[in-house]
């Protein structure tokens, strides 16, 4: 299935890309800052300036039901599910990182992040929840320790977005400063780091297979990187304003862009 936000809800696409919706949803009253699938697929988390997340069951790629969280004091910037879907995270405007139990709907931690949460990604393993902030910071945050965290990177400029390679224990970051920048996880240390895009980095994602990263920029281009060797493989120029968002699809045979132009693209990896 293929979710799409904006300032008119969601529409929902499910296995009939180009044609019409299956569905579209109207659960906020401000635009969609973000959206999340459970690892399952069941459910469909959104995050809206209306300070407001909500959790969609979807049957067939149609809604059943929807719940409300509320406790966040400004816009919900981003969402992550945990590896086994019990937890949803969230990070907002107002610098807070919220932990929501999903079966519950209830609130189970709270974090100050101390600059507005723009990106997070949970670890391969469930263990550690990664967050990116306005002020540059990477974070770790470790359930088993109380949610304590520590600074593992940081970026010249404001963190626009972060990803776990599958299967490796290597974070991209990118950000305003137009670079992109991969981290070992173990350690802190930084791999490799190179400019990626003539602005700002706004999108990023692996492959499911790690080979590749996505990146897109605020120079309207996607570009294709080999995940290892940082060198560039493509780049994609379609978007007319900047691209704001990539994922693949779970066999990476193709890519979704969507871009400030209100328009969301497929493209072919094979």
């Amino acid at each position: 299935m293929l979710a799409i936000g904006g300032g008119d809800g969601i529409a929902i696409y499910a296995n009939e890309f180009g044609g019409a919706p299956r569905c579209r949803l109207r659960a906020h009253s401000a635009p969609v800052k973000d959206l999340a699938f459970s690892p399952d697929g069941r459910l469909l988390a959104s995050g809206s300036a209306d300070m407001t997340i909500a959790l969609t069951v979807l049957a067939d790629g149609k809604p059943t039901s929807t719940k409300i969280l509320r406790g966040c004091q400004d816009a919900v910037n981003a969402l992550a599910f945990s590896v086994d879907g019990e937890y949803l995270a969230a990070g907002g405007a107002d610098h807070s990182l919220r932990i929501w139990a999903v079966e519950t709907g209830a609130q189970s931690a709270i974090a100050d992040h101390a600059s507005e949460v723009t990106a997070l990604c949970y670890a391969d393993d469930g263990s550690r929840l990664f967050s990116g902030c306005r002020a540059g910071t990477i974070r770790c945050w470790d359930p088993r320790a109380g949610w304590t965290s520590a600074i593992i990177g940081a970026h010249g400029a404001g963190i626009r977005q972060i990803a776990i390679r599958p299967g490796d224990s290597v974070l991209a970051s990118a950000g305003r400063d137009s670079l992109i920048r991969l981290w070992r996880l173990e350690d802190g240390s930084e791999l490799r780091s190179w400019l990626a895009h003539a602005d700002g980095v706004d999108a990023l994602a692996f492959s499911p297979d790690g080979s590749l990263l996505a990146s897109g920029g605020r120079d309207n281009t996607i570009r294709i990187w080999d995940a290892d060797s940082g060198g560039e493989l493509v780049a994609l120029r379609a978007h007319q304003r900047p691209v704001l968002a990539l994922d693949f699809n779970p066999t990476g045979s193709l890519l979704a862009s969507g871009g400030g132009d209100n328009r969301v693209m497929l493209w072919s990896t094979g």
